[in-house]
């Protein structure tokens, strides 16, 4: 069997189109939890009552479905949360990745007429490091420069991370 191949369409989207729309699906999908989230105490204020008094009026048991049901529900958002986390982190890293692509593309270009672009590359940073410096220096210079690449993305994918770098 072989592997599924999609096909190539003149209306395919570029690689920062791809990164927009993966950042809008998150958003609409934390709209769409913080609605869920609404509504939820919206039910629980009429479980619970205006003044406290249960007018339902319900039993011990009742009481502790209930709470197992808003519990179960908090602990599915907790996870959900969770994922869009880390499909937030996938789409720095694929956009980070993006840039450090059109760099090497821009670096080989400028190559004869730049020496400093090496420290562009992060990768040049490490491996051109002096052996003396302890291997917690590089982790820490590599970590500092990926922070400073992550809070430097494009202006035109409409997420700016510059106010968070600014305030650091």
């Amino acid at each position: 069997m072989s592997m599924p191949s999609i096909p190539k369409e003149p209306h395919r989207p570029n690689r920062k189109e791809v990164a927009i729309d993966l950042l809008e699906s998150i958003a609409l999908e934390e709209i769409a939890l913080s609605h869920i989230m609404n509504a939820e105490a919206e039910k629980i204020q009429a479980f619970v009552g205006k003044h406290l008094n249960f007018p339902t009026h319900p039993e011990s048991r009742d009481i502790i479905k209930f709470n197992k049901g808003v519990n179960q529900l908090l602990e599915t958002i907790v996870m959900k949360e969770w994922l869009l986390l880390k499909k937030l982190e996938n789409v720095m890293e694929f956009m980070d990745k993006d840039k450090h692509h059109h760099k090497d593309k821009h670096h080989h270009h400028d190559e004869s007429s730049s020496d400093d672009s090496s420290s562009d590359d992060s990768s040049s940073d490490d491996s051109s490091s002096d052996d003396s410096s302890s291997d917690e220096d590089k982790h820490h210079h590599k970590d500092k420069h990926h922070h400073h690449d992550e809070s430097s993305l494009d202006e035109s994918s409409d997420v700016s991370l510059q106010e968070s770098s600014d305030e650091s």
